[in-house]
């Protein structure tokens, strides 16, 4: 199968016609497979096997790709930190667990970033995402008009709207590719464009995750300052959570009720400052409290990779956290990376920040400007000031490595690039 395989003038290598459409499939299916069954785990293990072959068949040629390069530096600047947070794991197996998952990672990125150097390959990933987000839109608008999804999916006791799935991860997912799909559409079917975007961001109110709207609005202000518009263009898109806001509360008044009698009952109460913030912030404080305690244990390499969970009730300071029966992750990629992985883990992560700034920085105009819709999710998933899944999840951390590695291979160029499929 790989023995086909060969270099083409640039910096890009190229795959069978067969292979390309499999990693095409497999790219969609990590977002599109997610509500079923292994989500997005079955498509990242075949784009492994894809990435294993080439690493095989054409390491020498992998190895003087710059975006290859770069993938690998971001990937160990992650993956060394997990080894060395061994030395005081609360859970050897769970650590050496996770690293075992996590090198497959590489391997799938392998095969991603081949894939998306081609300027005509990321059109077709986007179109096919495209599709899928479309799709979700649909079947939340069935789910929500009929009390079903098409698969028979029911809306949760309090009204919110879930999709195909049985959690509230329809949200961070559709949003995470949102501007994928925005920017693809709007040079020749811009009212599509918006549609789409007010859309999912109707749907992502109705999941009624107070989170996923931060992040909607936090997207639309970094798109914004990238264009930097006139001011009535910033007054009209700045109009758009308020409208979804409303339509929302329209549409489903038994959730926003129960969200506004959530916030009256904290204001009248007489609860210290830190018990109000928690009870507004969904008791998350007690995660963060709990996380700072663990780094705190093990400041230099943490806990050991996933062992937020595992570790939870020893760290736990409170009487009263009901995450030490219930346990949970942290709600912020920060607190339990710096937990699991201490100084270490964090330098890495602030240095893959720097360097994904200073890679955009150094590329022209035109890979800025393919590289963006990429960069935009990062840059809001990746924000300090944030509520979202840490990162070593697997039903989540092949999305964020699929927008990282298109954001690495849309800064290259050649002269095959922009050739047709």
């Amino acid at each position: 199968m790989f023995a086909t395989l060969s270099a083409k003038p640039g910096n890009s290598l190229a795959m069978p016609r067969m292979l390309i459409n499999a990693c095409l499939l497999f790219a969609v299916m990590i977002i599109a497979w997610s509500p079923f069954s292994g989500g997005a785990r079955l498509p990242t293990l075949l784009l492994a096997i894809v990435g294993a072959g080439l690493f095989l068949a054409k390491f020498s040629d992998l190895s003087k790709q710059l975006a290859v390069r770069r993938w690998t530096t971001v990937f160990l600047l992650l993956w060394l930190p997990m080894w060395l947070s061994l030395q005081h794991a609360f859970d050897v197996k769970a650590t050496l667990a996770a690293i075992a998952w996590f090198s497959l990672m590489y391997l799938a990125g392998l095969a991603l970033v081949v894939l998306l150097q081609q300027a005509a390959y990321r059109r077709l990933f986007a179109r096919g995402v495209s599709w899928v987000i479309a799709l979700w839109i649909l079947d939340s608008a069935i789910q929500y008009l009929f009390g079903l999804d098409v698969l028979g999916m029911p809306k949760t006791p309090e009204g919110r709207i879930t999709g195909m799935f049985s959690d509230l991860h329809q949200g961070i997912l559709m949003l995470a590719v949102l501007p994928l799909t925005f920017y693809h559409l709007q040079p020749k079917h811009g009212w599509l464009a918006w549609a789409m975007l007010l859309g999912a961001g109707v749907v992502v109110v109705l999941s009624g995750a107070r989170g996923y709207l931060y992040i909607y609005m936090l997207m639309l202000l970094l798109g914004l300052w990238r264009q930097q518009p006139g001011w009535k263009v910033w007054l009209a898109v700045l109009c758009i959570p308020l409208l979804i806001t409303l339509c929302s509360s329209m549409l489903n008044p038994q959730l926003a009720k129960t969200k506004f009698q959530a916030t009256q009952a904290v204001a009248a109460s007489e609860q210290s400052t830190f018990d109000r913030v928690n009870h507004a912030l969904t008791y998350r404080l007690n995660l963060w409290e709990t996380g700072l305690h663990m780094w705190q244990a093990e400041p230099v390499t943490g806990i050991g990779s996933n062992n937020y969970k595992h570790a939870y009730a020893q760290y736990a300071s409170r009487a009263d956290d009901r995450f030490v029966a219930r346990r949970t992750h942290s709600h912020n990629i920060y607190v339990e990376w710096l937990a699991e992985t201490g100084l270490v883990g964090g330098l890495g992560l602030v240095a893959i920040v720097v360097l994904c700034v200073r890679w955009f920085r150094q590329a022209d105009m035109l890979s800025q400007h393919q590289a963006w819709p990429y960069a935009l999710p990062l840059m809001v998933i990746y924000f300090p000031v944030n509520t979202t899944q840490p990162m070593l999840v697997p039903w989540w951390f092949p999305v964020l490595m699929l927008l990282a590695c298109a954001f690495v291979a849309s800064l290259e160029r050649s002269s095959s690039h922009d050739s047709a499929a």
